[in-house]
């Protein structure tokens, strides 16, 4: 997980430090639902991450990379007081080897963890960097392969962000989005790689604006994604996964 893209440092702005205003904190972030997967830290107001190397498996590198990188930053896993972990829609494997992951180490070590969506580490992803933006629909669009993509839309009013509806997986289609307020910035992997289909609307298009586990890092520490039991944690797929749709094919041809 850790190295590939550097360090990315964001949540130090005096308006940040204030909504988190968390004494003791220390949150672990994990995220391996995309293929280069990503790690952060939240401590003081203010968050650390990094992006992984999308050559390397999840599997090959976690829990080592994670505890490594950790340190880099001057910590230790006893430092830790509450663990996040991005949850899904994204790669299967990449979802349950995040998850199991998690329980792993927050079992062993009486963790709070919090599971965070994709979708809600994107978006959030756009709010701290874009604090000044006016009222808008931010739509968090990722790239779910097979011609598809998964997508969250939200209001921004200036202040918060609000989740309008649930997540959802299709074609890429403004059309299937619903209503929105312009003006409209699409964000994320799947926003890049059909920029054409959401421009052509007239919508803004921009890439992910942080690792994915920087936004999980925060919303985990302001209780926006409430903290759960290791054993409560599940998954959030979205679309079926592959081998059940394989067995009902198999099925529906015999």
């Amino acid at each position: 997980m850790a190295g590939g893209a550097g360090t990315v440092v964001t949540g130090n702005s005096a308006a940040d430090c204030g909504e988190y205003n968390i004494q003791r904190m220390v949150v672990l972030a994990l995220e391996t639902v995309t293929p280069a997967g990503s790690l952060a830290v939240f401590r003081d107001g203010q968050v650390v991450a990094t992006l992984g190397e999308s050559g390397v498996p999840h599997a090959a590198r976690l829990p080592q990379a994670l505890v490594a990188w950790l340190g880099a930053q001057g910590l230790r896993l006893e430092d830790v007081t509450h663990l996040a972990v991005v949850c899904g829609p994204g790669s299967f494997t990449g979802v349950r080897i995040g998850m199991a992951c998690a329980q792993g180490l927050a079992v062993t070590r009486s963790w709070p963890v919090a599971a965070v969506s994709t979708l809600d580490a994107l978006a959030d992803g756009w709010r701290v960097t874009h604090p000044d933006a006016g009222v808008r629909t931010v739509v968090a669009c990722l790239d779910g392969m097979r011609g598809e993509v998964f997508t969250a839309t939200y209001h921004w009013d200036g202040a918060s962000m609000a989740l309008r509806g649930e997540p959802m997986v299709g074609v890429p289609s403004p059309a299937d989005i619903g209503d929105v307020t312009a003006p409209v910035t699409v964000v994320g992997s799947g926003a890049v790689r059909y920029a054409d289909v959401w421009s052509g609307a007239g919508w803004e298009v921009l890439d992910a604006c942080e690792p994915l586990a920087a936004g999980a890092a925060r919303l985990a520490a302001s209780g926006a994604s409430p903290c759960v039991t290791p054993h409560a944690l599940r998954p959030v797929y979205v679309r079926r996964p592959d081998v059940e749709l394989a067995r009902e094919r198999r099925l529906t041809q015999a």
